[in-house]
């Protein structure tokens, strides 16, 4: 994958503040920030309130994501007390600069991944976080499927989301995989119901919860905000298995979290069916090695366990 790098000029982001915000501001200074895994991500500064934001980039016109981003965040501050930036706008017209762009309020702080925290200050992270995304899980309906759809759009078995879903990246990536990884899979996958029976409800979750896009303020030890999110309702130990797959979170997030949510049964050993999900996204947007690599591992892992 060849990772945007898009930038903007500043006649380009005033103009564009101005029609989101329908008033005179004008865009003094750009500068890149840290993260843009896929889009740029730059800090607009003004000359007026708001004095900074966040600009994502992509040299694309009419990119649907940011659309969706748009009305996710957009979502979460009309619904949830869950911490998201303010959108400010969208174009993906590409008239008023040669691609699309979504303008967004700028979390003070820095993302979890770039923060220097002592040990203290980290569980104590940890603890705050815990805190807000067990608030957000309080959050319930009848069915699976994105909060932007009427509850009577979604499905009542989470399998009916997810297999798809694994199976879909499975396919795509199978041939960068050994024989023994490839059959192992097929094995774990003709038995899904069995791994991921029904149980609990459908849970609004980020979806997306690791360093790079939880925002913190180092000086405070706290949580400043969530970015880069999805509003969708799912298996609640889907997100809680993204939480460790890259060790965003240890025992001072779960010890707190589980004072209001106890883990079910089994979780540790599902989480593994999760993290294969990941590391096929991975191998099929990155292509590393070392997410191949991974996927042949938690393939053996999950036949040497089998189904909780």
């Amino acid at each position: 994958m060849v990772f945007d790098t898009s930038v903007i000029s500043r006649d380009s982001a005033t103009a564009l503040l101005q029609r989101f915000l329908g008033r005179d501001i004008t865009v003094t200074a750009v500068r890149r920030l840290h993260g843009g895994m896929v889009n740029s991500v730059l800090e607009l500064v003004t000359d007026a309130e708001p004095n900074r934001l966040v600009a994502k980039l992509n040299a694309e016109p009419g990119h649907a994501g940011f659309e969706n981003e748009f009305n996710v965040l957009r979502w979460y501050r009309r619904n949830t007390d869950f911490p998201v930036p303010e959108p400010f706008g969208v174009d993906t017209s590409g008239q008023l600069f040669p691609g699309s762009c979504l303008m967004m309020e700028r979390l003070p702080g820095t993302n979890l991944g770039h923060a220097r925290l002592s040990g203290p200050q980290a569980a104590a992270v940890e603890r705050r976080m815990a805190r807000i995304i067990a608030r957000l899980h309080e959050n319930k309906r009848p069915t699976y499927g994105s909060a932007l759809e009427p509850k009577q759009d979604g499905t009542e078995r989470w399998l009916d989301r997810f297999e798809p879903r694994i199976r879909r990246e499975f396919e795509q990536v199978k041939d960068r995989l050994t024989g023994g990884a490839r059959d192992r899979i097929g094995r774990v996958l003709a038995e899904l119901d069995r791994w991921l029976p029904e149980f609990g409800d459908p849970t609004l979750v980020h979806g997306d919860l690791w360093a790079t896009n939880i925002i913190v303020d180092p000086a405070e030890a706290r949580v400043t905000g969530f970015v880069d999110g999805g509003a969708n309702y799912a298996d609640v130990e889907y997100e809680l298995a993204y939480l460790l797959v890259f060790r965003t979170v240890g025992d001072a997030f779960f010890d707190q979290y589980t004072r209001r949510h106890p883990l079910r049964p089994g979780f540790e050993t599902r989480c593994r069916l999760y993290w294969l999900h990941t590391m096929l996204v991975h191998v099929r947007a990155f292509g590393d090695a070392h997410y191949v690599q991974a996927c042949e591992r938690l393939a053996r892992e999950l036949e040497r366990t089998g189904p909780p």
